[in-house]
């Protein structure tokens, strides 16, 4: 009876851990989601038109984000806009590998737990086993 209630608080424990990275799991995919749309934002500065930011009145700066880069008339972001490109697609792939290594665990949990369930099931048959003897030796 004592092994059915540990393997009972062990799947309970399971549970608990297979929850938590499954949340784990989802941050990390809106962390990766939010990195692939500032990607993309640097992407489009860096793609834009020489055209279009020669428009730019010299009197106008702006602010990367993030990066502290200031365009002047006489100034060229490009070079730090690929650096932040770059920069950005290492952490990218950074938390897409984490985000594979979670999914791993994850499987391996969720197979444990069914591994747990058909133990705890294969000893509830074997405890309902013996308590029929048990029952039909005292009725005896």
């Amino acid at each position: 009876m004592s092994s059915l209630l540990s393997l009972q608080e062990e799947n309970r424990i399971l549970q608990q851990e297979l929850s938590r990275v499954e949340d784990l799991l989802a941050q990390s995919r809106a962390e990766r989601d939010e990195l692939a749309i500032k990607y993309n934002a640097i992407s489009e500065r860096v793609r834009e038109p020489k055209a279009i930011r020669d428009r730019m009145s010299p009197r106008w700066t702006w602010t990367g984000w993030r990066s502290g880069a200031v365009r002047t008339s006489g100034g060229s972001t490009r070079p730090r806009a690929r650096a932040e490109q770059s920069a950005y697609k290492r952490k990218l792939q950074a938390y897409q590998e984490g985000q594979q290594r979670q999914a791993q665990l994850v499987q391996k949990l969720q197979a444990k737990v069914l591994q747990y369930k058909k133990k705890c099931g294969e000893v509830e048959q074997q405890l309902l086993e013996k308590a029929t003897e048990l029952e039909q030796e005292r009725l005896t």
